[in-house]
């Protein structure tokens, strides 16, 4: 049964909070207020001093659910912490620290909060008190099966925490309850129930005191005990780190140093060697093995540098036969992952999947390369086949414009997938894939917009792509913001009636102009998805729409004259096209009919409606190709 919002303020909810311990007063802070100051601090630190044994009676079904959120994390799967108030910001917190502490990456452990980020400053009223916020909160974090989902709760019963325990039951993602009560609410929804009962606190019902400082303790000790069995530490060192800069790479001499025995002259030299890989040095020194005995063997005890060490290097080779491929789309709005499996000299395409989008503006390169190998696995694991029959990937994602970032982006996922051929290029790279012509000139029109053309000898030429609110004229964001905007201006008699207003509206859930403004600020990226219902009204009659359709042609085709006047004398011998926006039939017809090249002799525009079919295809040819630096 779904649960219902208890939002009442009647006897009923007063008694039912008056029955949590919790809430109830305690004795031996009555005089509290009389205090002086050092009483006040020993009687709250005498309190204190009994958390750590309350927790300590939790021990098993913590190390019961490390076991099990370890074995969802090595399948691709999130530890994601959720509460309300105190709750969610001590998992906030502690989802932050994976990154500093462990080099976890950005989006693998992760703290939801009732009101957003916001509420880690400021209180939002009423967030606690929705089982459906709870719930669409960890849906819009595209949950699945492989994530764990913790819900934390002092009071055992925050509606927020129990819709969003009832989501993740739903698709069968691991559910655990953490609170300071017994026999919670949260723990009748979760398969690991960790309660430990901290009592009265010492201001009454103040639960970021006692129930705070032992939350604290449990998922100090769920991540802890999570990253070292997934080999993030050597002994007491954090050994799974890249040194990127100056600063990381002193520290990584001093932990090769120190794990290896040796000193800081032997470490560097061994961290070159090993290309900066820790882990790699610290076997290599140890072993006296080279880096790639050292990788393979790293590879083969899961990355934990104590068992590579006693891995035999013949064992830890890879004698599986290299026959998948993938390829990606990373787009504004969507990520599109693809396989291919090779029997022979024939290649088989299986059916893609569209996702949420993760991006190197939004996710950090790291975070960036987690999600996509996050969405890999997830595809391999749909059609039952193995990570080590991955023997290529080629991605094309906004914002890689540059061959520093590809480079980075592209070693950080080779990362994950040890002895495969990675290329990471940008998304309008994928057209030109497509088109099988590097020289193409590639307009897109997805969430943003952007000619680029490549003419050879080196040269870019490329206009647009500033991202959305700055340019992206004619492109997906742009033309939902026209149409958020003219709804705004009919509104206020700014502008005139407009079909659009319905079906923003509804599409929305909003109820006027100025909720959906509003909407508009908080959704981000995702917003261009209103753009195909306003193709669609200017399809059917519309004014308004269809003034904005027609804006957004000639935007396009500013985009695509300047590239070829800034050509000179040299001419393309393919104009390729796509992104969401092209993909409307109508839309596209009305481009094409209306690009003038002003008496130049061009080919005809070429659509490609799926552009990760074009990173698919560059991925089979990277893995047959004898040079693997060119797909």
């Amino acid at each position: 049964m779904p649960i219902a919002d208890d939002t009442s303020d009647g006897p009923t909810r007063i008694d039912s909070l008056a029955a949590l311990a919790t809430e109830t007063r305690n004795p031996l802070a009555a005089n509290l207020d009389r205090l002086d100051a050092e009483s006040i601090a020993r009687l709250m630190n005498g309190h204190d001093a009994s958390v750590a044994p309350v927790v300590a009676t939790q021990m098993q079904a913590i190390g019961c659910l490390i076991e099990a959120i370890v074995e969802r994390l090595r399948r691709g799967g999130r530890l994601i912490f959720t509460g309300a108030g105190t709750s969610g910001r001590l998992g906030v917190l502690d989802a932050a620290e994976c990154v500093p502490t462990f080099q976890s990456p950005p989006g693998q452990v992760t703290g939801v909060i009732a009101g957003g980020m916001g509420a880690m400053f400021r209180a939002v009223e009423g967030a606690e008190d929705s089982p459906g916020l709870g719930a669409a909160d960890l849906r819009a974090l595209g949950l699945d099966h492989r994530d764990c989902v913790v819900g934390i709760a002092a009071s055992g019963r925050t509606p927020y925490v129990l819709g969003a325990l009832e989501e993740a039951a739903r698709v069968g993602a691991l559910t655990a309850a953490l609170a300071c009560v017994q026999n919670s609410q949260i723990g009748a929804l979760a398969s690991h129930v960790i309660e430990v009962e901290t009592g009265p606190e010492v201001l009454m019902g103040s639960t970021r005191l006692r129930a705070g400082t032992a939350t604290k303790l449990v998922l100090n000790t769920l991540t802890t005990g999570t990253m070292i069995l997934l080999g993030k530490t050597h002994g007491d060192l954090m050994v799974d780190m890249s040194a990127t800069n100056d600063k990381l790479r002193l520290r990584a001499v001093r932990l090769v140093a120190m794990a290896a025995a040796v000193d800081s002259d032997t470490a560097r030299e061994g961290l070159v060697a090993a290309g900066n890989e820790v882990k790699t040095a610290i076997v290599s020194l140890i072993s006296a093995r080279n880096v790639d005995e050292s990788r393979a063997c790293l590879k083969a005890a899961g990355g934990h540098v104590a068992r590579a060490l006693v891995t035999q290097p013949g064992v830890a080779e890879d004698q599986v036969p290299r026959s998948v491929v993938v390829g990606i789309d990373g787009g504004g709005t969507a990520l599109k992952v693809r396989l291919a499996t090779r029997k022979g000299a024939q290649w088989r395409r299986l059916e893609g999947s569209t996702g949420h989008p993760a991006l190197p503006i939004t996710h950090g390169l790291d975070g960036t390369a987690f999600e996509w190998r996050r969405r890999i696995l997830a595809e391999l694991e749909r059609v039952g086949l193995d990570a080590g029959e991955v023997g290529a990937v080629v991605a094309g994602t906004s914002g890689a414009g540059t061959p520093v970032l590809q480079a980075r982006l592209s070693s950080l996922l080779a990362a994950w997938f040890p002895g495969t051929r990675v290329k990471v290029l940008t998304d309008v790279g994928l057209l030109a894939l497509a088109a099988a012509d590097p020289a193409a000139l590639c307009l897109v029109a997805g969430t943003g917009s952007i000619a680029w053309w490549e003419p050879g000898d080196g040269k870019c030429l490329r206009a647009g792509g500033f991202g959305p609110g700055i340019g992206d004229e004619g492109g997906g964001a742009w033309l939902a913001d026209e149409g958020i905007r003219a709804v705004c201006m009919a509104e206020d008699g700014r502008g005139p009636e407009t079909s659009l207003r319905q079906v923003l509206l509804a599409a929305t859930e909003q109820t006027d102009a100025r909720g959906l403004a509003n909407w508009r600020q908080g959704a981000g990226r995702a917003a261009a998805g209103l753009a195909r219902l306003v193709l669609e009204q200017a399809s059917h009659g519309d004014t308004v729409a269809g003034s904005l359709r027609s804006k957004g042609l000639l935007h396009l085709r500013a985009l695509a004259q300047t590239v070829l006047r800034n050509g000179g004398d040299h001419r393309p011998k393919t104009l390729v096209a796509g992104g969401g926006l092209f993909n409307d039939a109508a839309f596209w017809q009305a481009f094409t009919e209306s690009f003038h090249s002003r008496g130049m002799d061009l080919p005809e525009w070429t659509r490609v409606v799926d552009p990760v079919d074009g990173a698919l295809g560059a991925a089979e040819r990277l893995l047959t190709s004898p040079n693997p630096g060119s797909p």
